[in-house]
């Protein structure tokens, strides 16, 4: 079994191992646990504290989940200043000597921490149970949610399921190594099983706390449906799934649990935007966000936006209105040299009358020229300045809805009503196309098209297009003869790419590692 070196300091034995950092043994707040767990409002603060390191990982969800999902562009920016960062991860050049994400993506740290919570909270005898039972909830739902990241990224991974140095503390460095799973249908048992774990504490609990900004029953329906229905869809360990049947209705049964008890808002606008007059922070149909707020932490969307002094001169939008020349998006100072800009292609797909188009980008058109900006996420003027305080969603009911028609459609049954329910809303004001029964694979596709638009640097489509599939089976990231769908050639040399390799300085941290790289990318 293939191990991986975990870095730790044992101050009270003054030991120093030499080793990487990549997995932290120790929980930050460890060595301070003498004073600190003793109290309820302690543990409510240790939650909070889950939340923010969170929220911190913001843009590594994104990277993780966005950047492969073929709508990005690379190279030149078409409007403003720019210098389009990510590009070989973009352009799907992913290898072992240039990974793009390194140390497990750094989502040990989180996950030691949640470890320490459990196993603080498990013997906290000064909890009421029932507050006692909802936190080892929101815990465990939260480290099932770490760990779906890393499983879909890298398949087998270490499973530190415990605070190792707060329990047994290893003697040796060669204790201190934490295996990496024989195989991807054990890392996925684990994930299932804290699922499990997280909905028995809640108890039917669904209450929410600080308007949807911390971890809830909902969210762990939500991630049980999307574990269930990937389990359903996707190769583990090289075979086809031989459990599909009964683990999407395992998937259906935890989406249509919570569909009932959140609604959709009827302008995609307020769903985000926290500037819009009807939009409040946790909305009806947000089920778990990450929370920002002026004065405490932005998101990540400045990267998307113009330099104010760009000269935007003679540009018109899609209706050929003149864009003003001066920051059409009053970024007031907020927008930075371009990072990330989204191919026009995709807006081009949104029809005339869909609203999600312009609430998501503004269009820029000079003669042969069209591009986009990122319009979705860009928060709101305070005291003259921009701040981007828009809370970016984990999971909202749009989402489950998709989810539902996805699953019903891999069981042949029709998915249209669930497809329309999302295009009312996109056409709100209009007539929206209605969506009539197809294929498996018309069917597929058009959920897809759905998701494609309705979820725009939401983390999300890269994952899609691993999991959704044409009527082969073949997932549709091979399906580059599909207008901005496919990003791999489903040939030697490519169709290892839908997991990403291991970076060569964790490879080399750990000698059990050496020449252990995931298929396909040894030597790259």
């Amino acid at each position: 079994m293939k191990k991986i070196v975990l870095g730790f300091a044992l101050l009270t034995l003054s030991i120093t191992f030499n080793a990487c950092d990549n997995l932290d043994l120790a929980p930050e707040d460890y060595y301070a646990s003498e004073s600190f767990w003793k109290t309820p409002s302690q543990v409510d603060g240790a939650m909070v504290g889950l939340h923010n390191q969170l929220r911190s990982y913001q843009f590594t969800l994104f990277n993780l989940g966005e950047l492969r999902g073929g709508t990005l562009r690379d190279g030149t920016s078409f409007t403003g200043t720019a210098s389009l960062n990510s590009g070989s991860i973009v352009r799907q050049d992913i290898r072992e000597s240039s990974t793009g994400i390194s140390g497990w993506a750094g989502l040990y740290a989180a996950i030691f921490q949640v470890n320490n919570f459990i196993y603080q909270v498990e013997k906290a005898d000064y909890l009421v149970a029932a507050d006692k039972s909802y936190y080892l909830g929101q815990a465990y739902g939260l480290r099932a949610f770490y760990y779906f990241q890393l499983y879909r990224t890298y398949g087998r991974v270490p499973l530190a399921k415990e605070p190792k140095v707060a329990i047994n503390t290893p003697a040796t460095a060669q204790d201190a190594y934490l295996p990496r799973t024989a195989t991807e249908k054990e890392t996925l048992d684990f994930i299932k099983e804290d699922i499990d774990k997280s909905v028995v504490n809640f108890a039917d609990n669904y209450t929410t706390k600080m308007q949807k900004a911390q971890w809830s029953l909902a969210a762990s329906q939500m991630l049980k449906g999307e574990v269930y229905l990937w389990s359903a869809k996707v190769k583990i360990d090289g075979a086809t799934p031989t459990t599909t049947t009964t683990d999407l209705t395992t998937a259906r049964a935890a989406i249509e649990a919570i569909i009932p008890k959140y609604s959709l808002q009827p302008s995609f606008a307020n769903v985000f935007n926290s500037a819009a007059t009807a939009a409040i922070k946790g909305n009806n149909e947000i089920i778990f966000a990450l929370r920002y707020g002026f004065g405490e932490a932005s998101n990540s969307y400045s990267q998307f936006i113009y330099a104010v002094t760009d000269p935007l001169a003679d540009y018109v939008d899609d209706k050929g209105v003149a864009i003003p020349s001066a920051d059409p998006l009053k970024v007031n100072g907020g927008g930075t040299i371009i990072r990330y800009e989204y191919k026009y292609e995709l807006y081009a797909k949104y029809d005339a009358a869909d609203t999600r188009a312009n609430v998501t980008f503004l269009n820029f058109n000079k003669g042969t020229v069209h591009a986009t900006n990122m319009r979705k996420f860009i928060g709101t003027i305070v005291d003259g300045a921009r701040s981007f305080t828009d809370d970016f969603p984990i999971y909202r009911l749009a989402d489950a809805y998709l989810m539902l028609a996805e699953i019903k459609n891999k069981q042949g049954q029709d998915p249209s009503a669930e497809i329309n329910t999302i295009r009312t809303r996109a056409y709100a004001g209009s007539v929206a196309p209605v969506y009539v029964n197809g294929s498996f694979e018309q069917n597929e596709l058009a959920i897809f098209a759905e998701r494609q638009k309705e979820f725009v640097a939401e983390a999300k489509i890269w994952y899609d297009l691993r999991r959704m599939q044409d009527a082969s089976g073949t997932p549709l990231a091979f399906r580059k003869d599909l207008s901005l769908i496919g990003v791999l050639d489903n040939i030697t040399g490519q169709n290892h790419k839908l997991i990403w390799p291991i970076d060569l300085s964790t490879l080399n941290s750990d000698e059990t590692l050496k020449g252990q790289q995931n298929p396909g990318y040894s030597g790259t």
